[in-house]
């Protein structure tokens, strides 16, 4: 994209802090935000936010792998069944959506659960407890796509109204986009 989208403009915040805000509106809690790259400017963005910003000191080693694997290995010891991960360039998935996710994850806490727009998947995923221990075993040319495949009978669906699950942004223009349509 050849700018930092996460700090990059949303509304009257950043991309990020929208991202943290929308999953704490949704219910999400507690909201790790796992850092790389310029993982300072990311936490100042955060301040005041209810996210906790946790350092991934492997992010290069991985496109987002490790990133998946250092927010599970934070909550390995925790009470929770199972975990939401979220991309951090998709300010523009709506609350609701989120929302839907949680509940269904909430009434299959043992499944995978993914929203899908017209058969086709997106974020924010929930991720079992069960399957958190294969996930920090995945090597770093894996991809969470992998684990999902082979536990595709284990995943249930959410339609959704929206391809917003589907879009992020990687080029300026898809930004540009995005902004416009979800952020007037």
């Amino acid at each position: 994209m050849g700018r930092f989208k996460q700090l990059l403009p949303w509304g009257n915040s950043t991309v990020i802090r929208t991202v943290v805000d929308n999953l704490h509106e949704a219910g999400a809690s507690p909201v790790l935000c796992v850092t790389g790259h310029r993982a300072d400017e990311v936490a100042a963005a955060l301040e005041g936010s209810p996210a906790l910003p946790l350092p991934n000191p492997h992010y290069v080693a991985s496109e987002m792998l490790t990133s998946y694997q250092a927010g599970i290995a934070a909550l390995d010891n925790s009470q929770f069944s199972g975990s939401l991960l979220a991309l951090a360039d998709q300010p523009h998935i709506p609350v609701d959506v989120i929302r839907q996710v949680i509940e269904q994850a909430r009434n299959a806490p043992d499944r995978v659960v993914i929203p899908s727009h017209q058969m086709r998947r997106g974020h924010p995923i929930y991720l079992p407890r069960g399957l958190w221990g294969e996930l920090l075993a995945l090597p770093t040319d894996a991809s969470l796509r992998d684990l999902l495949n082979r536990h595709s009978a284990e995943i249930v669906y959410v339609d959704v109204d929206t391809d917003a699950i589907r879009r992020d942004m990687d080029e300026w223009a898809e930004y540009e986009r995005l902004r416009g349509e979800f952020n007037g």
